[in-house]
Parts: C-alpha cells; structure tokens; sequence
C-alpha cells in the first residue's frame, strides 16, 4: 500500500511556477519601472531554477520509492 504521493505535490508546484510566470507578465504590462525589473530579478528570476532543481530532485526520489515499493512487494 503506498503511503506517499509526491506526483500531486509536483503538479501543484508546477502550476504555481506557471502561475508566477503569468502573473508576472500581467502585472508588467502595468508596472514597468525600475523598481518592477529589480523586484523580478531580485525575488522571481531565482526562484524558477530553484524550483526545477526541487522539481528533479523529487522525480528522482519518486523513482526510487516506486522501485524500493516493488522490491518489497516481491519479496513477499
């Protein structure tokens, strides 16, 4: 029986990640000054790699609990 679902987490992030990316955008098209492009750079820009970086390493841990999950099960 599987006690851990890490694929609702990462879709969660990853919408959130999109979402961050639209709203962005939206608020751009009105907030267009200096202290927008510092806010962006400073505060949005790094988080995007930070979060694929969270999003791999979570795939990576999926994959390894799905093979120790069929292991224990053959061993049955």
């Amino acid at each position: 029986m599987r006690r851990w679902d890490l694929g609702s987490a990462t879709s969660k992030m990853e919408l959130s990640l999109k979402a961050l990316g639209v709203a962005c955008t939206e608020i751009a098209e009105s907030w267009s000054d200096e202290t927008n492009r510092r806010f962006v750079e400073t505060y949005v820009t790094p988080v995007e790699p930070q979060i694929k970086v969270f999003l791999d390493a979570v795939q990576r841990l999926a994959e390894v609990l799905a093979n120790a999950e069929r292991a224990c099960r053959d061993e049955e």
